[in-house]
């Protein structure tokens, strides 16, 4: 006799009788299944797609080591705080990647250099300056001059035909002219003290325009760099002579 709509209900059904091949498509909905029932072996492979998982469900425990690869990650994913401590090594670094926009203030510090890394081509200009210099480390090798428009180390030493005329000036020379002043009556006068020429040398002496006829006595370079001139005889009018002292190198 046929069985009518609804008729067949639970206990109706006997146990195991309702097989796969009794199951419609899609007729198992989730509230369907038993919680923690759908286990590893029930799921087909690939069956979970990226749209099955739920936001932030795949932990690092999740992820199977060395199957992250470069592919995988987005532009710009990999951020400093994703990096561990001393894990970027030089074979990461691609030739030429790390340019002055991506280092800190301070960040590359002696230790992080290898040896000799740092050569010529790598220096900015002008960025060698005078407190980055080893005392000694510039010798005359390492310096070069445009004689002509041809540059050439100083040595061999300059040549007399590679001065332009006129550009040796006192200052060059090193030496400097001093004028000290005897008053109206007494026998001797004194520059005062000057630093740049301590340790000098007296070169030679000539007297003002407009001296009194005086007799040179004497002239004396002092500890401080004062220079001290004393003639003979007084004079009724003060003479001034500029003394040449050859400065200290």
């Amino acid at each position: 006799m046929p069985l009518l709509p609804n008729e067949v209900k639970t206990e109706h059904i006997a146990s195991g009788a309702v097989t796969t091949p009794k199951i419609g498509e899609l007729q198992v909905t989730s509230s369907k299944l038993q919680d923690g029932s759908v286990k590893t072996e029930k799921l087909a492979t690939g069956a979970v797609t990226g749209s099955k998982l739920a936001d932030n469900a795949v932990t690092g425990s999740k992820i199977r080591d060395g199957t992250v690869r470069s592919e995988k990650l987005a532009a710009g994913a990999v951020t400093t705080a994703k990096l561990g401590e001393a894990q970027v090594t030089g074979s990461r670094i691609q030739d030429r990647a790390v340019t002055s926009e991506k280092i800190a203030n301070g960040a590359v510090t002696t230790p992080k250099i290898a040896a000799q890394a740092v050569n010529s081509e790598k220096l900015a200009v002008n960025s060698v300056i005078t407190e980055k210099i080893v005392n000694g480390a510039v010798t005359l090798e390492k310096l070069s001059f445009v004689p002509g428009g041809a540059v050439r180390p100083l040595v061999p030493p300059v040549a007399t035909g590679e001065i332009v005329d006129g550009a040796v000036t006192s200052p060059k020379l090193g030496y400097k002219a001093v004028s000290v002043t005897i008053p109206a009556l007494a026998l001797s006068g004194d520059s005062g003290p000057d630093p740049e020429l301590v340790g000098g040398q007296i070169l030679g002496s000539y007297p003002s325009a407009g001296n009194s006829p005086v007799q040179l006595r004497q002239i004396i370079l002092g500890p401080l760099g004062s220079v001290s001139v004393s003639i003979w005889a007084g004079s009724a009018e003060a003479n001034t002579f500029d003394v040449v002292v050859l400065k200290s190198l």
